[in-house]
């Protein structure tokens, strides 16, 4: 059983995204450079297929991250769904938020929520209409079941 901590929802790591689009942003740089240069001296043809290259590959990163882009956002609006769903658990028992650690990154129904200080379980349950939630205490039995955490303790 996977949980994932309070600080890995909040810290998750976009790096791949930011990667290529600071790639991006070098290619239109280049790709302008190229233009000028290849304005300054039509007859070079070295320039004008530079030029080709720089935004053909320019053309191809931007299809790759506007795909992403939706992907990232969603990412990063379930995430920050489950941190106000574990700061409202942590509130409501007494507990420090980044002692929380939930087996989703998205918030669903019958979403486990684990107290690592206190070894305590809870199982948060919507209302039919997702506009709120309950949580009820449980006991887990773990036999032969492995939990990992990941990001952090």
């Amino acid at each position: 059983m996977t949980f994932y901590t309070y600080s890995y929802l909040k810290n998750q790591n976009f790096t791949t995204s930011y990667i290529r689009l600071a790639i991006l942003t070098i290619l239109l740089i280049a790709a302008v450079v190229v233009f000028l240069k290849y304005f300054r001296d039509r007859t070079s043809v070295k320039y004008r297929d530079l030029l080709v290259i720089f935004l053909t590959a320019s053309l191809l990163l931007i299809s790759f991250q506007f795909q992403n882009f939706s992907i990232l956002q969603n990412n990063k609006h379930n995430s920050s769904n489950v941190l106000g769903i574990l700061s409202r658990i942590a509130k409501q028992n007494h507990v420090s938020p980044r002692d929380l650690q939930t087996n989703t990154t998205t918030a669903s129904d019958q979403m486990l929520v684990r107290d690592s200080q206190h070894h305590l379980y809870y199982r948060v349950l919507y209302n039919d209409d997702q506009s709120g939630f309950m949580t009820e205490k449980i006991n887990v039995q773990l036999t032969k079941t492995k939990l990992k955490v990941v990001g952090g303790y």
